[in-house]
């Protein structure tokens, strides 16, 4: 049964949340209204990297990008693998944009395809193009907050697996409409950790010295002016990432873990979150040391909560971002909301 972190006072006409539920050889989507229609569940193949998108969600399964809404799923009409080994993909802010990053590899070398399109594919057209070259390709991040920009990573192929959390190597801007050519973001390549982008800020977790963990560079974006918030002295925590920045840009939460044999069954992931403010440059740990392995997911409530899921447990928890309370929600993983 699935709990709502919305009540129906809130609600909206049109409306829907969207829950997936892990079976043993499938999974489950449920789309449940807010405004009262009953809820459509639908089942689907076992995928990854579900994306609500449009009307329905987008998800990985069996080398296939694929789109299932309440009535049916089938191959997504214009996001394809076309012999790609991997696609990745990111939605602007507002939904009304996407981009996608096919990989193919050859002999060990990897070459990738960017494209970007509106969301009902119009105006598709090759943003980036980068390789062959050994062990690292190119992933898209996140747009701009305008849209006229793409900004992506050089990833070490392979290595996302061995952490908890979204970790970036060189992060670059692709600019959208054709002028000028790809440019590294101020003082990348940086370590590989964490980052975020919202409302034109680009916050970004820096290697610190001495007994802290790390440190953050913030970026305005739009005036290319950078300031610093100094570390937490949480040295023990060597991994951070999941950068999640509020729609406003105002703060963020990002994720400290102590992780050993990670991604295999003997894991186990010890993490505490962090709040920053970006407008006084300060941060704080708003959680104990805990070993539920949670990743935010979005922000809500007016930027006062994080709803958070679980890679490896079903359900969906909320954190307060003043008091660092975290509740369970959710019986179900929370995938997004259409609508509203």
């Amino acid at each position: 049964m699935l709990l709502f972190y919305v009540s129906m006072a809130q609600a909206q006409a049109s409306v829907w949340q969207v829950f997936l539920e892990r079976g043993d050889n499938t999974d489950t989507l449920s789309f449940v209204s807010l405004t009262g229609e009953p809820t459509t569940q639908i089942e689907i193949a076992r995928g990854e990297r579900h994306t609500v998108m449009d009307q329905g969600v987008l998800y990985w399964s069996n080398g296939e990008a694929l789109y299932a809404t309440p009535e049916e799923t089938e191959p997504h009409p214009f996001i394809q693998a076309d012999g790609a080994q991997r696609v990745e993909w990111v939605l602007s802010p507002d939904g009304a944009q996407i981009a996608w990053t096919q990989t193919t590899t050859n002999a060990g070398q990897l070459t990738t395809v960017t494209r970007a399109a509106a969301i009902d594919g119009s105006d598709a057209r090759i943003v980036f193009q980068d390789g062959p070259r050994p062990g690292v390709r190119a992933q898209p991040v996140a747009f701009g907050a305008t849209n006229d920009v793409l900004y992506m990573d050089y990833q070490p192929d392979g290595l996302a697996a061995a952490t908890p959390y979204s970790e970036y190597a060189g992060l670059f801007a692709v600019p959208l409409d054709g002028d000028g050519p790809p440019e590294l973001l101020p003082d990348e390549p940086g370590c590989y950790c964490g980052a975020g982008f919202g409302n034109g800020r680009f916050l970004r977790l820096t290697v610190s010295e001495g007994a802290g963990a790390f440190g953050l560079t913030l970026q305005d974006l739009f005036s290319g002016t950078s300031s610093t918030i100094e570390p937490l002295p949480l040295g023990a925590f060597t991994q951070g990432g999941d950068v999640l920045l509020s729609p406003d840009g105002t703060r963020a939460v990002y994720a400290l873990a102590q992780s050993r044999d990670f991604g295999t069954p003997a894991q186990t992931v010890r993490s505490v979150y962090v709040r920053v403010d970006l407008d006084t440059r300060t941060q704080e740990q708003i959680t104990v040391p805990q070993t539920l392995y949670l990743r935010p997911v979005t922000w809500t409530e007016n930027s006062s909560a994080v709803l958070m899921t679980s890679p490896v447990r079903p359900g969906t928890w909320k954190l307060d971002v003043q008091t660092g309370r975290l509740d369970l929600v959710a019986e179900a993983t929370y995938i997004g909301r259409i609508g509203g």
